[in-house]
């Protein structure tokens, strides 16, 4: 019979199920998931600030980027590209 895998998501559930029934403390929870006691603590606050939706999976991209370069910059750049095509 092949192994049943659990994905993280699922991992994430029973960590906030187990969390909710207030039996074990954060830094046994932690233990026992195999997590870090930042993560599990991360994982706490975002189910307390977002519900459930808080467990998927969040983007890693970055909110900025500090050398982009700026919007009007890149306007005039594809003003003068247009009346300058070659």
């Amino acid at each position: 019979m092949p192994w049943e895998g659990v994905t993280v998501s699922e991992q994430k559930q029973r960590f906030i199920e187990d969390y909710l029934m207030n039996y074990y403390s954060v830094t046994e929870l932690a233990k026992r998931f195999n997590i870090a006691h930042k993560t599990a603590h991360k994982w706490i606050n975002r189910y307390l600030e977002q519900g459930p939706a808080g467990l998927e999976e969040q983007s890693r991209r970055p909110k900025s980027c500090p050398w982009q370069t700026e919007l009007g910059v890149v306007d005039d750049i594809v003003a003068l590209r247009g009346k300058h095509p070659s």
